[in-house]
């Protein structure tokens, strides 16, 4: 009994460690830390616009945009999917500032690294106990951020749930949704 006892510690212990090692040797770390610090600076600042910058260098904003759009993608013209593109920057950079208050803090630690190369699930904690979770792709060039998790909130399915809402009580009008997103830029 005490030898399967000493077994099951060995093991928890050997886990923990493991799960302490990976959390130490995440490929996507650097990445995150200085989107992190980035997120940070654009909170201090108050400033869409500085959000929007963030956003721009550090996200797939064409994936989510086209996300946010649901079940209505396929009724966007190819001829206006730049401006479709460039409004939703606008908007993320908006709604980010309004919620400014969630990012406070001065650092960020890796709490957990997830995933198979290609898509990965980074945890962190900022400096003033917020948790924050990145959703990240492998691109060329190193990753981008595909989601974003604060206070529970993933801004992607919040883009969504805004978009079609406004499409929906518009009957599918994309006008009301290039008109409403006009009202963020």
């Amino acid at each position: 009994m005490r030898a399967q006892l000493r077994i099951a510690i060995l093991a928890c212990s050997l886990l923990l460690c493991a799960a302490a090692a990976d959390a130490g040797t995440c490929p996507a770390e650097p990445f995150v830390k200085n989107a992190g610090a980035v997120l940070m600076r654009a909170a201090r600042s108050d400033s869409p616009a500085a959000f929007s910058g963030m956003v721009q260098r550090y996200a797939d904003v064409r994936s989510l945009a086209f996300f946010a759009l649901g079940p209505y993608r396929g009724k966007l013209p190819k001829a206006q999917e730049g401006q479709y593109v460039s409004l939703t920057l606008s908007f993320m950079g908006r709604f980010l500032a309004n919620h400014a208050g969630r990012f406070n803090g001065n650092g960020l630690t890796i709490v957990s690294c997830t995933g198979d190369g290609a898509t990965m699930t980074v945890t962190a904690k900022l400096s003033g106990g917020q948790k924050v979770i990145f959703r990240l792709s492998r691109t060329r060039n190193g990753f981008k951020v595909r989601d974003l998790n604060v206070s529970s909130i993933w801004l992607a399915q919040q883009l969504r749930s805004n978009f079609v809402g406004t499409l929906k009580r518009a009957d599918g009008d994309l006008d009301a949704l290039f008109r409403y997103l006009k009202t963020y830029s």
